[in-house]
């Protein structure tokens, strides 16, 4: 055979062999510069990795907030949690401590609230220091028709003087009570009991203030109770029930508290 018939069957030949190697003939060759995707099936999977990460990240934050039992914080950080990922474990693990911080954090917010309206006082005195703690009624009372001025203002005290002892009693700015009487008694009621009389004394001075005579059996009460109600009659106002908050009383601030000297 002619040498001139070869050379095309071979290049015929190498041609062919090209073309069982690559892709099968008629696939269109993949564009210049064109990358595998990966399935969409793996895409969902890792965001939802990603987000249940995240959740979970956020969900140790909110059990470490629970333990060192700062509930005002935990809250707003679970509640985010379960608004924010939906459907993760974290959110519906954090959803079962939730009630339970919420009713927490009411509590821790409203024994902060108590607190705050007490006052606190430790002055040098003769013979030694004076403590008292005072608080106001709530809510205030009007300002008085008869005199013009504000009569807002009475508070309750409780005193630890170094000469005196411990006095628990009442002091009005702006009016005085009626105690034409004598002011024997007032009635006192703790939290929702019905209200009993107790002994009051008028100080020596003259001054707006009504004393009440058993101090320990007051303050023991007024520890295991959360409110105060003492019905007095003010020479300007009338008849009131003034109400006092007592919840938050800090003790510490009275050394010796209850104990009459």
């Amino acid at each position: 055979m002619s040498t001139r018939f070869i050379r095309p069957i071979c290049i015929a030949t190498l041609a062919l062999a090209s073309c069982s190697a690559g892709s099968p003939p008629g696939t269109p060759a993949p564009s210049k510069g064109a990358t595998a995707s990966a399935p969409p099936a793996d895409a969902a999977a890792s965001e939802s990795a990603t987000i249940e990460a995240k959740a979970t990240k956020e969900m140790q934050l909110y059990d470490q907030m629970r333990i060192k039992e700062s509930f005002d914080l935990a809250v707003p950080l679970g509640e985010e949690i379960v608004a924010k990922y939906p459907g993760t474990a974290a959110a519906a693990k954090v959803k079962e401590t939730l009630a339970d911080a919420r009713a927490k954090a009411a509590a821790l917010g409203e024994s902060q609230r108590l607190a705050r309206l007490w006052s606190y006082t430790a002055v040098p005195e003769k013979g030694g220091m004076q403590y008292a703690a005072s608080i106001e009624n709530t809510p205030p009372l009007t300002p008085s028709t008869v005199t013009g001025k504000d009569a807002r203002r009475v508070h309750l005290i409780v005193r630890q003087h170094p000469q005196w002892g411990q006095n628990v009693y009442l002091i009005l700015d702006n009016d005085k009570f009626d105690c034409r009487s004598g002011c024997p008694s007032l009635p006192v009621a703790f939290d929702h009991e019905s209200a009993k009389p107790m002994k009051t004394t008028i100080p020596p001075t003259g001054e707006p203030a009504l004393f009440i005579d058993d101090d320990k059996n007051f303050i023991a009460r007024m520890l295991r109770t959360k409110r105060v109600a003492i019905d007095v009659v003010l020479s300007a106002g009338g008849k009131k029930t003034l109400v006092f908050e007592t919840g938050g009383l800090d003790v510490s601030h009275l050394p010796g508290a209850g104990k009459k000297k």
